[in-house]
């Protein structure tokens, strides 16, 4: 990492461009006049005030009055610290408005919604989100065992721990030994439906459901794994159904 990356870092902390590289300059001048930190810094002079204002107001330097008047960085950790407080609290501010206006204008006709969500990552932040709202049972299917690990196998322990019922259903040997080690139930079941390339399925308390595929040769259009899931709705108690008789003998 060089200055510039440096700098562009400090910006995404919440610093102004200028800001950053006078910042950055700072740190390695130790005391200095506007002037020399335009001459180190390739920041315009003018903007040098504007920029120090910014910066004496986050606390990240300190300023002595004088002609000229003189500025100095506070130590890193200490900058590190104010940084990543104001970040803190910026975002919990942002988060706890987005949680008081939620759903204020949610259209009345989104019952019987289907959702998508495209990436593995991202797949199973959804899967790890429904399970943790999981009341009663939760059936989590793959035969891929990378696709049982990470947070997708805590949030499926977690909710066993918290009484509801889990298992994990899988053609594959390697993920029921996985789960049972994990302390899940495991069943064994033919692989449903190989030929679509199935990533994960997941069933929720009988009325949320998601499944995935995965790309393959055969389906050029999909990049990565991709899944779609609806909660709540007419549909997913129907498909819930279906997945239940597919997988768990009762």
């Amino acid at each position: 990492m060089n200055d510039a990356d440096a700098a562009d870092a400090l910006t995404e902390l919440g610093l102004s461009a200028y800001a950053a590289r006078t910042f950055v300059g700072l740190q390695k001048i130790g005391v200095a006049s506007a002037g020399e930190v335009a001459q180190v810094t390739e920041v315009p002079r003018s903007q040098v005030y504007g920029a120090t204002d910014e910066l004496e107001e986050l606390g990240l330097i300190d300023v002595q009055d004088g002609s000229p008047t003189r500025y100095r960085a506070v130590p890193v950790d200490e900058a590190r610290d104010l940084l990543y407080d104001r970040l803190r609290s910026t975002t919990d501010e942002a988060f706890d408005h987005l949680e008081t206006v939620r759903g204020q204008h949610a259209p009345s006709d989104d019952r019987e919604a289907i959702w998508t969500t495209e990436g593995r990552e991202n797949v199973a932040a959804r899967i790890t989100s429904l399970v943790a709202d999981a009341e009663r049972q939760v059936l989590f299917a793959t035969s891929v065992p990378a696709l049982l690990n990470g947070d997708v196998a805590d949030a499926l322990v977690e909710a066993a721990n918290d009484g509801v019922g889990v298992t994990v259903a899988s053609a594959d040997a390697a993920v029921r030994e996985a789960a049972v080690e994990a302390g899940l139930s495991a069943v064994d079941v033919e692989d449903a439906a190989p030929e679509l390339s199935v990533g994960r399925v997941l069933l929720v308390d009988g009325d949320t459901v998601l499944l995935s595929v995965q790309p393959t040769e055969e389906m050029p259009t999909v990049a990565d794994e991709s899944a779609f899931w609806s909660e709540g709705t007419g549909f997913a108690r129907v498909l819930a159904a279906v997945i239940r008789q597919a997988f768990v003998s009762e």
